[in-house]
């Protein structure tokens, strides 16, 4: 087989392991003088292929866990870890000028060595392209998640997060931050199955990010609620070693000097009730304005991160479903007394709402 290398990437990063980082930046293509009449016409085309060698990969596993949390044979992976070291990636041509490609998108490292460039054939897949991505979404309902976890997307990531929030505002881009932030130092994913754990000690719009960003929820199990009533979230396996981030003191402070609208809205929509439409309009537009806003800001002066043991609870238990003698519903055996549930038989359950977890009794 006749391998030549045609050229060599240039760019920032020389030993950058998260290859949706090194795509977001601008990588330099070099083709050696004796190929440069190869590159005729090439400015044609939006999109091209390129294939390179991965020359800092030097051992294999035949099976691994991606980036993305998945643990899969190295065929069925993008890894750069491969029994024939040849990596292709599909990029935008930015510039072309003289020998020098200009590319976006490319995830190969520093002095990577270049061994052929073919331009895209979209015809095959352009009316395919909804259907593999459903597809994939099947097999991991979370994957554009990941994948904007990885690319650091904090503004995709909060326009996700508002769609379950209802709105945007400075909490739940709290939320998105602190969890990205956690999710990429413990290099974990969620699958719902509870062996990553978030920990919440407040119950606003801060834990609407944490849920949606890291996958733990109520339904799922994975989520736990700690009714402190702080600004702050832990995330953690099941090992114990959690990552706990919480806002400092001064940071509404911090957030309230660059952004002061929303505070006067906020005052009024909020604490004082006023949910007029035209008070109710200035809300949600000062909201989005400073959510958005917020990503912006230094992420030290808002947060403060420490490593803990956290000690972990088993895992939810199942439980059978008993028909409740009274009003014939079913109901979980926990929460049921003499065959009768705590509805009809007028005992005290807990509830949880926006003054936080208190015991209530039913009233028949």
């Amino acid at each position: 087989m006749r391998i030549t290398e045609i050229g060599t990437v240039k760019n920032n990063f020389d030993s950058e392991k998260n290859p949706f980082e090194i795509k977001k930046h601008k990588s330099q293509i070099i083709i050696k003088d004796e190929f440069l009449e190869g590159l005729y016409r090439i400015e044609e085309y939006e999109f091209i292929d390129i294939v390179f060698e991965f020359n800092q990969s030097d051992s294999y596993e035949l099976k691994a866990t991606t980036l993305r949390g998945n643990y899969k044979g190295v065929f069925s992976t993008r890894k750069p870890d491969r029994p024939s070291s040849i990596g292709i990636t599909t990029v935008k041509l930015l510039e072309v000028k003289g020998n020098i490609l200009t590319v976006i998108g490319l995830d190969a490292l520093n002095n990577t060595p270049v061994l052929d460039i073919k331009p895209v054939d979209f015809s095959m897949v352009e009316n395919k392209l909804d259907h593999i991505r459903l597809e994939e979404l099947k097999n991991n309902p979370r994957r554009e998640i990941i994948n904007d976890i990885l690319r650091d997307d904090l503004e995709t990531l909060l326009i996700k997060a508002a769609s379950i929030h209802g709105h945007y505002c400075p909490g739940i881009t709290l939320g998105v931050m602190a969890a990205v932030k956690a999710m990429k130092i413990i290099r974990d994913n969620s699958d719902g199955l509870e062996d990553l754990l978030a920990i919440t000690e407040t119950n606003n719009c801060f834990s609407d990010g944490i849920q949606f960003i890291t996958g733990c929820t109520f339904g799922n199990n994975a989520l736990i609620f700690r009714d402190i009533g702080k600004t702050a979230f832990t995330l953690t396996r099941r090992d114990g070693n959690g990552i706990r981030i919480s806002t400092r003191a001064d940071a509404k402070k911090f957030m309230r000097s660059a952004h002061p609208a929303f505070s006067e809205s906020f005052q009024k929509v909020v604490k004082e009730q006023d949910h007029s439409k035209e008070e109710i309009i200035k809300f949600k537009e000062s909201g989005k304005i400073r959510a958005f806003a917020t990503l912006a800001l230094d992420f030290d002066k808002l947060f403060k991160i420490e490593e803990i043991d956290v000690e972990i609870p088993g895992y939810a238990p199942s439980h059978e479903s008993i028909v409740c003698k009274s009003c014939g519903e079913g109901t979980m055996s926990t929460r049921i007394t003499d065959s009768t549930c705590f509805s009809c038989s007028g005992k005290k359950y807990n509830q949880l709402d926006g003054d936080g977890i208190h015991q209530l009794i039913t009233k028949n």
